[in-house]
């Protein structure tokens, strides 16, 4: 055989194998502590070491691909997106819960949503129009049979589509919507049907907001305990309306300096904690709240009181003598901790 042509079937051979994108390095111990000690071999992130280390989350997913798109960590949001495909993905929707070789039947509307929204900005970001590809593959099932009377609900069951009659209003994420919108997902008009949802919304006089909203009876729920992260991500979503939400950082502001943290829940009569624990997810959606309201004083206390809560710098969250860790209390950090970053060198810029 000519040389020449012996080359040039080589050289067309090895350009049409993929080149592997290596991961990058963990940008802090948060990281390095789920990559190392939640994720399994197949990539999959445990929930936490204990009862529920055969139980894998569609939040995990999408919080996870959300902290590597701020890293910029195209390797490893690549390896989640297989981990997506290969364990999620039934029946052309996204199921919320794995537990061991059971898989749930029904999704959970707000990892959808954030999944499709991590999807839509990493193909926009790194020019990879599989991703959107995908967000749309996911999407359109989605707006067709997550909806009652034009208003996504908390979940569907994803063979018989059977669904809920309510929407919690920290699952109503303004921004994932508009950019539904920009791939024409979604359209204009049922993008104002969720925000409308949320808008209507309004805070008691204590300065909390409901828990959710009733599409069949067009009535709001206020919960007797309160949970923080729920009342935090709705706030959060008002505040990207640019809707004022004023009443509600009075109320958390007294909360923390009456207390000198926040916990995790309260009782929505008498304004005192129902639990013991605070957390470092409700110190994350603190920090994100503040530098929200570009209230950088407030972020940093919060920021810093979040990490306070690691036994040891060099590890993530998790008590060092039980073993007692949680995912979520420790993506919602490295989405922070990336947050907070960006914060500091606009500042510095």
């Amino acid at each position: 055989m000519n040389c020449s042509l012996v080359l040039t079937i080589f050289l067309l051979t090895s350009c049409a194998v993929p080149q592997k994108i290596e991961n990058k390095p963990p940008l802090s111990s948060t990281e390095q502590f789920v990559v190392e000690q939640l994720m399994t071999e197949e990539h999959l992130l445990q929930t936490d070491l204990q009862q529920q280390k055969d139980v894998f989350l569609s939040e995990s997913v999408g919080l996870w691909l959300t902290y590597l798109g701020k890293k910029g960590d195209i390797g490893r949001f690549q390896e989640q997106v297989e981990v997506l495909e290969k364990y999620f993905i039934k029946n052309q929707f996204i199921i919320w819960r794995i537990d061991g070789q059971q898989a749930s039947t029904v999704n959970a509307f707000i990892d959808d949503l954030r999944i499709i929204h991590a999807l839509l900005e990493a193909g926009e970001q790194w020019e990879m129009p599989q991703y959107i590809r995908l967000a749309k593959k996911l999407g359109e099932p989605l707006v067709q049979q997550g909806m009652r009377e034009g208003i996504f609900v908390d979940f569907v069951d994803i063979y018989s589509f059977e669904k809920a009659n309510t929407i919690t209003l920290s699952y109503i994420m303004p921004e994932a919507l508009n950019k539904m919108v920009q791939y024409d997902i979604l359209s204009e008009q049922q993008m104002q049907q969720q925000v409308n949802v949320l808008q209507n919304a309004t805070p008691t006089s204590s300065g909390f907001y409901p828990k959710s909203y009733d599409v069949v009876t067009k009535k709001y729920a206020y919960d007797q305990e309160l949970h923080m992260i729920d009342q935090l991500y709705t706030a959060f979503n008002k505040l990207q309306l640019g809707e004022s939400t004023e009443m509600f950082t009075t109320w958390l502001l007294q909360l923390y300096e009456r207390d000198g943290r926040i916990y995790g829940r309260y009782d929505a009569e008498t304004n005192l904690p129902s639990v013991t624990f605070d957390s470092p997810a409700v110190y994350a959606l603190a920090t994100s709240y503040m530098l929200g309201l570009g209230n950088e004083e407030m972020a940093k206390r919060f920021f810093e009181q979040m990490n306070a809560l690691k036994n040891n710098e060099e590890t993530g969250y998790i008590d060092v003598k039980t073993s007692a860790t949680h995912v979520f209390d420790n993506l919602m950090p490295l989405v922070t901790e990336r947050e907070m970053d960006y914060a500091n060198n606009d500042k510095g810029n």
